[in-house]
């Protein structure tokens, strides 16, 4: 199994979200393959940030018939949920929005140390 097709997407709701900000260790979420194991998912995390994770807690999700309009039950995917924990301090942006807020606090204490400097 390669590294790259073991972390699908990052999974973010409600209860993601309020699980990132509660704790002092970062907590994100990752939809992964079905396959993959603990220590895949470890090896394909550290190739992707280059970070190493504390602890990874997997959620296997599985299909649920679900009410559609005809007479055979239609039913949702098969998911796999990786909660991965990051060491105290390390801070990982997962999202654009977070990518974006990122690049404008380091573009902020740029003009701050611009304007420091200036003034000597």
């Amino acid at each position: 199994m390669e590294l790259l097709n073991i972390i699908l997407k990052p999974y973010l709701t409600e209860k993601t979200t309020t699980v990132r900000t509660q704790n002092e260790k970062e907590v994100i979420a990752f939809v992964v393959n079905p396959k993959a194991s603990k220590h895949n998912i470890k090896d394909a995390f550290m190739a992707i940030y280059n970070v190493k994770p504390e602890k990874i807690n997997t959620i296997t999700k599985k299909p649920v018939a679900v009410k559609t309009g005809t007479r055979v039950p239609g039913y949702t995917k098969l998911m796999k949920i990786a909660y991965i924990t990051l060491p105290v301090g390390v801070k990982l942006a997962v999202t654009q929005e977070e990518v974006d807020q990122a690049k404008e606090e380091i573009s902020e204490k740029k003009e701050t140390k611009t304007k420091k400097v200036s003034k000597k």
